[in-house]
């Protein structure tokens, strides 16, 4: 009879040694690092096996592409296939770095995992300090999904990352991340540029720059062309509902979410209020912090979540929502 020897699993690391982090990031480990948007899970971009790892510690599908990360613009024409769209150098100059996520058709350099068999590559440089100080060091661009189990709410704190994922080498400290949803995510073309996934930087915001398209030119029928799309996503293990503007009296055992202090929820078990006043930043910067905090509320069965106006940042606040009460509707 054979017996499988069992395989100790590797220890994580959680510290703040930019240098050991970029070391495992060229040997082709992976490490969780916080950017401005949220914390990501990073691998060598160009190392299809270290991106493997991504795919298995997140047990994320295939058929869903990553976003790669660069710290100088130069960088793109390793990625991007020639011509590049001028939007490209546009779009950079004015939101480059920060929360926008660009596809363009990629370069043969770039690891068809890395895209899910896809022709296009989403790319984008972080304003994090931190992220930025891990890509110098690790010279190298870094493949980088959230860094949280498939599906499940998106970490913006490290005891986030290190309550669903397991198998990795190391998590990095550094500031705080202060956006609290992921990138916006755009495909560029000739014409101009089609909005893939909403986020801080809103349509009116990149209309002062490029023209919108009103279809994706980089279309691919029956694959994901961008991170975030299925109709089920960032969800906690816990029911959630979108809050009826009618109700005064929650379930028993009912956790509630709220984005400001107007009205007295007594009859909820727990309550996280995202902004006092409601503003839409500091609603989006608390949006998953509050999903965590219910979620690891024992004394809670349900969540309920008051929905925000869908105009500026509120369109990608209410993408997250949304996807987060889908299975519940």
């Amino acid at each position: 009879m054979l017996f499988c020897k069992k395989v100790k699993p590797k220890k994580m690391i959680i510290g703040e040694n930019i240098k050991q982090a970029a070391l495992i990031i060229r040997e082709g480990g992976l490490v969780a690092f916080p950017t401005e948007t949220v914390y990501g899970l990073g691998a060598n971009a160009l190392n299809p096996m270290a991106v493997a790892k991504i795919f298995e510690a997140k047990q994320r599908p295939s058929f869903d592409p990553l976003i790669v990360h660069i710290h100088h613009f130069d960088e793109i024409y390793a990625l991007f296939s020639s011509p590049i769209s001028h939007w490209v150098q546009k779009l950079a100059e004015a939101f480059w770095p920060g929360p926008l996520t660009i596809v363009h058709k990629k370069s043969t350099s770039v690891p068809h995992i890395v895209t899910s068999g896809l022709e296009t590559v989403a790319v984008r440089m972080p304003s994090h300090p931190t992220a930025i100080a891990l890509l110098k060091a690790s010279e190298c661009a870094i493949a980088a999904p959230s860094a949280n189990r498939f599906g499940q709410i998106s970490p913006t704190e490290a005891s986030h990352v290190t309550k669903q994922l397991q198998d990795i080498d190391y998590v990095l400290l550094g500031e705080k991340v202060t956006l609290g949803i992921e990138s916006t995510v755009v495909s560029v073309a000739d014409e101009g540029c089609f909005i893939l996934r909403p986020g801080v930087i809103t349509a009116e915001d990149l209309e002062k720059v490029v023209p919108l398209c009103s279809h994706n030119p980089n279309e691919t029928i029956g694959s994901l062309s961008s991170p975030g799309l299925l109709h089920s996503h960032y969800a906690p293990t816990k029911p959630m509902y979108l809050l009826d503007n009618t109700m005064d009296i929650l379930p028993p055992h009912s956790g509630i979410i709220v984005h400001t202090n107007k009205k007295n929820w007594n009859t909820a078990q727990a309550l996280f209020i995202t902004s006092q006043n409601g503003d839409k930043k500091e609603i989006a910067s608390n949006l998953f912090a509050a999903f965590h905090t219910m979620e690891d509320n024992k004394a809670i069965q349900q969540i309920f979540i008051e929905p925000v106006e869908e105009n500026g940042i509120g369109i990608a606040i209410m993408d997250r929502i949304k996807k987060a009460v889908f299975k519940y509707k």
